[in-house]
């Protein structure tokens, strides 16, 4: 997501009064006549996510405060078993800490690789912007792999050559630890902090910047008292999003932190999840660790919302014809190639190479001239070939089904909140972008408790299955699809609608003929991007996961976690080039919006 897909319920409630253009009155009968029957059918589609949503929650809740599962009751001691317990109380401090680290990575990375690309003179801006782009498509889990490989401190390729030269009993680095995966994480969430601040720097008027500099100003001092200010609160509102994703971050902590037994939020879960007490889960303590998180996002998500709201009273609208302020780098250019390429370098190109090294070789071994002897395909026809044909099958049905579920609830709650006059429009609106906050451990765990223990109405049977996959991806990405969703509407006017009822049109007609193909674009570019979001997920898979719905990121874990790094690089890169085909679409859908 970027920021430009992000709109709150308060710009909505604001927009829905002036989006039509024209004279009000002549429309207002019109519309009071389409509407209220046209939005039913929406309304009733709307709900549903809204309260499947709500009722997610509201499981998760209601178990933390159960004295168990098969046994009714109220009691606290669940939320006293968390905060007493030194081991999740470890957990809690790890994620802070976890967090922390990322976040300040990610911007001490991402905000300066912005800067170069819309405030400086540096060439070849185009190439960055791709890349840094790419960057976000890249599954964390596949990068961490690539990390470990380099920086593992028994195996890693960096500590073995450092042991060799400096005739070292260890490896001086380890990224086994809560700094350490917080490095890898912010590396990976550095494309997302790049986007969200080239985009807000890019909404700048550079007049601005030029006045100051003309009246005598320093490059520090523009930077310090005119850029800053002007776009520090939508960079606010980009950093909260961003910890909210460290915060349930996943397959950093799975491969970098479970093995060495570093437990954050989300691997702690799917620990518990995993173990037994009288041969149940401790169902109430998991429930009272996920309502902390959900308590946690909910602060995060008004404050998130907040921000962004007052982030639009920052932006200076501006025309074709307004000047950004350029800086010339002149020698400073050096330095930000060095930049580059570390950046780049560690993010995508070092995690690339080794994984591909590895794929072709029986077993690790730091690059040699001995080494390039033993280059086979081996890993590749080792494969558990089914196994992967079935994981590769329903990864396909996910990238097709979960985006078209995901954007049909959208069209829905976007038309309740911009079309109709429901009281409840924000609360709707509020409700979907939940899922951007609450870490999707947290929906998986509830769903897997519904299925498990709640039941389902007609005596339906989720448990195990490929469609409640689709349904939790749909639902979790609702976030994402209903600002995509929003923000075209917003552009469309209601006077086309408007014109083709009075001239006889059902709603049904007008929106089939009307409103979809106008909205076709956006969701064919959001449709690219949640394919692309499942299709590296190993999050929900993981909590949800059985051998019937299995999918290519879970057989990879499968394979790592047998010790088999070759077979499971193989594995991961016959995935990356899938990847390719759909990224390239996107890039070339989005390559008119990257500079403007």
């Amino acid at each position: 997501m970027t920021s430009t897909d992000v709109v709150t319920s308060s710009d909505v409630v604001a927009t829905t009064d002036v989006v039509a253009g024209g004279p009000p009155g002549r429309l207002r009968g019109a519309r009071s006549r389409a509407r209220p029957g046209g939005s039913r059918g929406f309304a009733i589609v709307a709900a549903v996510p809204a309260v499947a949503i709500l009722g997610l929650l509201g499981v998760v809740l209601w178990i933390s405060v159960r004295v168990s599962v098969a046994r009714d009751g109220l009691t606290l001691d669940h939320y006293r078993t968390v905060f007493g317990d030194p081991f999740a109380y470890r957990a809690l401090l790890n994620t802070v800490g976890f967090t922390v680290v990322a976040t300040l990575t990610a911007v001490a990375l991402g905000i300066p690789l912005a800067w170069l690309v819309e405030r400086t003179d540096l060439r070849g801006k185009s190439a960055i912007y791709t890349l840094a782009t790419v960057g976000v498509f890249i599954p964390g889990f596949f990068t961490a792999m690539g990390w470990i490989l380099f920086l593992h401190p028994r195996i890693g390729m960096a500590n073995q050559w450092l042991m060799q030269w400096f005739d070292l009993d260890s490896g001086p680095i380890d990224i086994t630890s809560v700094g350490g995966m917080g490095v890898v994480q912010g590396f990976g969430m550095a494309g997302l902090v790049f986007v969200f601040t080239a985009t807000s720097l890019r909404s700048m008027d550079g007049s601005l910047e030029e006045a100051a500099a003309m009246s005598g100003g320093s490059t520090r001092a523009v930077l310090r008292r005119i850029t800053g200010p002007l776009a520090w609160p939508g960079i606010l509102a980009a950093l909260l999003f961003v910890i909210t994703l460290n915060i349930s971050a996943f397959d950093v902590p799975l491969l970098l932190g479970l093995p060495n037994r570093i437990y954050t939020f989300s691997t702690f879960l799917i620990t518990l999840v995993s173990t037994t007490e009288d041969g149940l889960p401790p169902y109430g303590v998991i429930a009272a660790f996920g309502s902390l998180m959900i308590a946690v996002a909910l602060a995060l998500s008004l404050w998130y919302r907040r921000m962004s709201v007052q982030a639009r009273r920052y932006v200076v609208l501006t025309g074709k014809g307004s000047t950004r302020k350029v800086v010339r780098l002149g020698r400073w250019r050096y330095l930000a190639w060095a930049f580059l390429a570390v950046y780049f370098g560690l993010s995508q190109v070092m995690p690339l190479v080794l994984l591909i090294w590895t794929a072709f070789l029986p077993y690790f071994q730091p690059i040699s001239a001995e080494a390039f002897h033993h280059l086979g395909t081996g890993n590749f026809s080792g494969l558990p070939w089914p196994l992967v044909r079935r994981g590769a099958t329903n990864t396909g049905l996910l990238m097709l089904a979960t985006p078209l579920l995901t954007f049909a609830l959208s069209v829905a709650i976007s038309w309740i909140v911009l079309r109709s006059r429901s009281r409840m429009r924000a609360v709707v609106d509020f409700v979907a972008f939940l899922p951007v906050a609450v870490p999707p451990v947290v929906f998986g765990f509830a769903a897997l408790l519904t299925v498990l223990n709640v039941g389902l109405p007609f005596g339906i049977e989720l448990y195990g299955t490929l469609t409640l996959l689709v349904v939790m991806y749909a639902l979790v990405s609702l976030g994402f699809g209903t600002r995509t969703t929003t923000t075209a509407l917003i552009q469309i006017d209601r006077e086309l609608e408007d014109a083709a009822m009075m001239s006889g049109a059902s709603h049904g007609a007008t929106v089939r003929r009307i409103v979809v193909p106008l909205l076709l674009p956006a969701i064919l570019y959001g449709s690219l991007w949640v394919a692309l979001l499942v299709s590296r997920d190993i999050t929900l898979s993981n909590i949800l996961f059985s051998g019937e719905n299995v999918t290519v990121p879970m057989v990879v874990w499968t394979v790592w976690n047998e010790g088999q790094m070759g077979q499971a690089s193989a594995l991961s890169l016959l995935l990356i080039a899938t990847f390719v085909p759909f990224i390239y679409l996107y890039l070339r859908r989005a390559g008119g919006q990257a500079f403007g």
